[in-house]
């Protein structure tokens, strides 16, 4: 395996090529060391009693990539120094206005899309409460919070399965889950 040579950098994402591959990666260099990149945040919303069913979060954010509206789970890039818990916690109020009430899972480094991108990310379960920001995410950002029953994610499923809706392929299969399963990570979500 060769190295990768850089064939375009940008702020956020550079471009590399290696053995005939072109991908996308988080590095400004071929030498800067792997590290985490990212967190994505599964995050199940409830008025903070223990045995209340929940409703998960999920975000409708413009994607200028797709040219559209996409439903998602918020995320973001870990900074210098932040763990992923602390991370998770930051995206979880900027994007959203919601608090942290407890970490209930966390997973090791996962990987999005390795044909196309090194980027790598790591999960964060969680429970969250306060009442959705009605101005979310930073300048730029184009989101809308939703709280989703387990009747709302039918809804949602069906309109993907109609082309009226995109999906982030991270959010789908938790969709999927918390329709036939009624909880995610031991959680109730709310019929």
């Amino acid at each position: 395996m060769n190295e990768p040579k850089l064939l375009h950098a940008t702020r956020w994402v550079s471009l590399y090529e290696r053995d005939g591959w072109v991908f996308a990666s988080r590095r400004r260099s071929a030498d800067e060391p792997r590290r985490l990149d990212a967190v994505t945040v599964i995050a199940l919303h409830g008025d903070g009693a223990a045995s209340a069913e929940r409703r998960l979060v999920v975000l409708e954010e413009y994607r200028a990539p797709i040219g559209g509206w996409e439903f998602g789970l918020p995320a973001g890039l870990i900074d210098a120094g932040e763990d992923i818990a602390a991370c998770a916690a930051r995206e979880l109020r900027e994007e959203t206005g919601l608090e942290v009430a407890a970490v209930l899972e966390t997973s090791g480094t996962t990987y999005s899309s390795p044909g196309l991108c090194d980027e790598s990310q790591a999960f964060v379960v969680l429970t969250c409460t306060g009442m959705p920001s009605l101005r979310p995410g930073v300048e730029g950002e184009q989101i809308k919070v939703n709280l989703l029953t387990r009747s709302d994610c039918r809804a949602l499923l069906e309109r993907n399965r109609e082309g009226s809706a995109a999906i982030t392929s991270r959010a789908w299969p938790l969709l999927v889950a918390a329709v036939h399963a009624g909880s995610f990570a031991g959680v109730p979500i709310a019929p």
